[in-house]
């Protein structure tokens, strides 16, 4: 999530900030791709991963059953 808030402060140092018109690189576009690069990473730290595991198990006794599990992997950076 810190390279998410670090991309969306330096692209709005280029978007706001900066005033300069070089002959290659137009730096408000540059600045508004960096801050929706932020923007996704830090919606991407934010998500949840869920997986769940299904068994299929077998008693002593012959029964069968199944059972489920769901695990939830929390992203911390």
């Amino acid at each position: 999530m810190g390279t998410g808030i670090v991309l969306l402060i330096i692209g709005a140092i280029f978007t706001f900030a900066l005033r300069t018109d070089g002959s290659w690189m137009n730096t408000r576009v540059l600045g508004v791709i960096l801050m929706l690069g932020g923007i996704a990473f830090i919606a991407r730290a934010r998500v949840r991963r869920r997986a769940v595991v299904v068994r299929d198990v077998e008693d002593g006794a012959g029964e069968r059953r199944v059972e489920e599990h769901e695990v939830v992997e929390d992203r911390l950076e």
